[in-house]
């Protein structure tokens, strides 16, 4: 068999292993070239996370409350945070996953309602669409089969909005803290990266087996390919050359 022959069968079967791979890898880049990523996949234009600002004199105010919590234990963090009752300091404790929150007015903790993160929401959503639906959801289901929009994580607050994006924000489902922020926009940008980088799983692994398989494979038919190209050149310049001598 000649190379030309063969190096076309090889070309032929390479074609048919990675040909769909391929034209995913090429609709995807075609995707994330032209969707705008800030404004739209990480929604900069539709959500501002809240800016947590202490009042002047929440040292005096939160001094009891800090003292209180303290005596669970040992406390390895304490962090500023925004909730639907307003700013408070999160304690967080050695050994323990569950954490503390004392309000930075100095009043009693209290788990926000439907009405509270409704509102709280509603503040961090810079378009004023409506408010399609507030849901405490144990977990969130998959989008599209392969897409996790909140990693997992369980036990949140959603809030959905009536806008272009289809927008959607997550609260811890205890505390009413922000998460993250979802749109249609984000989830088919995420389908087709985990589809591109061919981590169907946690979506992370730029550097999986299947990657390296279907990449090498690919190089092959690019390079079986680039022979064919170059067996047609040298064909056509025999030819030629051939027509010239006669």
């Amino acid at each position: 068999m000649s190379v030309s022959a063969t190096t076309f069968r090889v070309h032929r079967w390479l074609g048919w292993l990675v040909g769909l791979q391929v034209l995913v890898w090429v609709s995807g880049g075609v995707l994330f070239s032209i969707v705008p990523f800030q404004a739209w996949v990480k929604g900069a234009d539709t959500v501002k996370p809240p800016a947590v600002l202490l009042p002047a004199d929440w040292a005096v105010r939160t001094g009891p409350g800090l003292q209180a919590a303290a005596q669970r234990g040992d406390v390895t963090a304490v962090t500023a945070v925004a909730t639907p009752h307003g700013p408070a300091l999160r304690l967080a404790f050695r050994g323990r996953r569950d954490s503390v929150l004392v309000p930075a007015d100095g009043s009693a903790w209290t788990p926000p309602d439907e009405a509270a993160v409704r509102r709280f929401a509603t503040g961090l959503h810079l378009g004023g669409a409506p408010v399609v639906a507030v849901e405490r959801v144990a977990e969130v289901p998959r989008r599209l089969g392969i897409v996790a929009e909140t990693g997992g994580r369980g036990d949140l607050w959603r809030v959905r909005f009536d806008d272009a994006l289809g927008t959607r924000i997550y609260l811890n489902g205890r505390t009413g803290e922000f998460v993250t922020s979802r749109n249609e926009a984000w989830v088919w940008y995420d389908f087709f990266w985990r589809l591109h980088i061919m981590d169907y799983a946690e979506g992370e692994d730029f550097n999986g087996t299947l990657l390296r398989v279907a990449s090498v494979t690919a190089f092959g038919l690019v390079l079986a390919g680039a022979v064919l190209a170059l067996l047609a050149l040298r064909r056509r310049w025999r030819a030629r050359r051939k027509h010239r001598g006669r």
